[in-house]
């Protein structure tokens, strides 16, 4: 199974909505994220969106979902947090592949590492707003195994 680890694009500064997860994306992080959208496309055709409940995830999953012709985007509350095996066994659901999860820093460079070094501090890697890594597994993803 293929997953397709993206952060979040560019979104407004903390403390400038009443909560962290309702952040949307800033005009120019949807410009960009269209653009790196369709250059996924080009290289990956994702069959399946999972994405974090907070609205700058979903608004980037929903510019993901777009640019593949998919469905719908799937909700995953383990992506709003450190819950790695969660994330795992939901994109494990759905029986496809490649799969997107879409969500925030630390917890995707954390998510990466936890994957490939079996262990969220095995490796260190930061996600820039927008960035995007494709792991690959012989089978369902576990840790340490991709």
């Amino acid at each position: 199974m293929d997953l397709l680890l993206v952060r979040h694009a560019i979104a407004v500064e903390r403390g400038t909505v009443a909560s962290d997860a309702e952040r949307p994306l800033t005009a120019e992080g949807r410009a960009r994220m269209e653009e790196v959208a369709r250059g996924l496309a080009r290289l990956i055709a994702p069959q399946a969106v999972l994405s974090s409940p907070w609205l700058r995830a979903m608004q980037t999953a929903e510019i993901l979902r777009e640019a593949y012709g998919l469905g719908r985007v799937r909700i995953c509350e383990a992506l709003a947090s450190a819950d790695y095996d969660a994330v795992i066994e939901a994109a494990a659901e759905t029986d496809a592949s490649p799969v997107a999860l879409v969500g925030h820093e630390p917890w995707m460079g954390e998510l990466l590492a936890y994957l490939v070094a079996g262990d969220p501090a095995g490796m260190a890697v930061t996600f820039k707003k927008g960035g995007a890594a494709l792991v690959r597994s012989a089978g369902e993803p576990r840790p340490g195994g991709c």
